[in-house]
């Protein structure tokens, strides 16, 4: 593959057939001739980021209720968790 980056087709073979740890300018280098992105390179996923929209009821009760003393969360998480358990069993009943 020759290229127009300073790369050259001596450098870009040896890497194709033998296991090497290329240097950060390298893994520049190479990524410009495959007009791809370092992270592309690396295989790195780039995180999906959530909206900034507004926050949803539920969860400005569960951060609320995290400033609650301890006792009340567990009485709080004991309804939900009966409340889950019961909705979850009435759909199993419809099915």
């Amino acid at each position: 593959m020759p290229t127009s980056s300073g790369l050259s087709q001596r450098a870009y073979a040896y890497w194709e057939r033998h296991p090497v740890a290329l240097r950060p300018d390298q893994l520049e280098q190479l990524a410009a001739v495959l007009n791809i992105s370092v992270s592309d390179l690396m295989g790195e996923k780039e995180e999906k980021k959530r909206g900034t929209g507004p926050t949803g009821r539920m969860k400005q009760l569960f951060e609320q209720a995290n400033d609650l003393p301890r006792s009340q969360q567990q009485k709080i998480a004991a309804v939900l968790e009966a409340f889950i358990s019961q909705q979850r069993q009435a759909e199993k009943q419809k099915a």
